[in-house]
């Protein structure tokens, strides 16, 4: 009983301390803000799998899907679903298209601002730019542990009807994003966890074709 009660104690002051982690100051953001994008500046392709998985507030069960994602600099981004459906995201530098089994649709990106808001954080996500834009996030920093964690809160309207939060983290063994959670103004929450991840690699072109 004895050893239990001292860990489920130790287990609290855990929890209380990651609850009260206050985020790294101004001095110290601007400096992990440049490594973190400088880690990026100079990829020419990147490609990975991921893992999906989507807490949905009125269901509890959650979601899983995998796939995908390939990058060729500086702006082409193929997010391509495998399983349990097939679907892919191509975004070719204003253009995106989306593809299911039933149909292809293809959007000029400059025009929309809410798909221009998302193809930034697509492209954020992979390259760092605009991800750290103070004009479009309230961002906040932290340092947990083994990776870094940036916390997005939108100002721009047509993502906060979207988002309550985005949140990156970065592997600090490369400086690279590991995982993306998105917290809906719904309540539902998708977490994103990259693996298997091949940088500089040969991409094939023929991936963000707008057909």
């Amino acid at each position: 009983m004895k050893k239990f009660s001292i860990s489920f104690l130790l287990v609290l002051v855990s929890f209380v301390a990651f609850a009260q982690q206050k985020p790294l100051d101004e001095s110290r953001s601007n400096d992990l803000v440049a490594v973190l994008t400088q880690a990026t500046a100079n990829i020419k392709s990147l490609e990975c799998k991921f893992m999906q998985t989507k807490q949905m507030s009125m269901l509890a069960d959650s979601t899983r899907a995998e796939g995908k994602m390939y990058y060729v600099a500086p702006d082409k981004i193929r997010w391509e679903y495998d399983s349990p459906y097939k679907y892919a995201l191509v975004v070719n530098g204003e253009k995106v298209l989306m593809q299911s089994e039933a149909k292809t649709e293809i959007v000029d990106a400059k025009s929309n601002r809410m798909y221009k808001g998302i193809t930034d954080i697509i492209m954020g996500s992979v390259t760092g730019k605009k991800l750290f834009d103070k004009s479009a996030f309230d961002v906040k920093l932290f340092d947990d542990g083994s990776t870094w964690r940036a916390e997005l809160k939108p100002l721009k309207k047509d993502l906060k009807r979207m988002f309550k939060l985005l949140t990156f983290r970065f592997d600090k063994k490369s400086n690279l994003v590991c995982g993306i959670e998105f917290t809906e103004t719904s309540g539902d929450v998708t977490c994103i966890r990259f693996s298997d991840r091949v940088v500089d690699g040969s991409v094939d072109n023929g991936l963000f074709q707008m057909q």
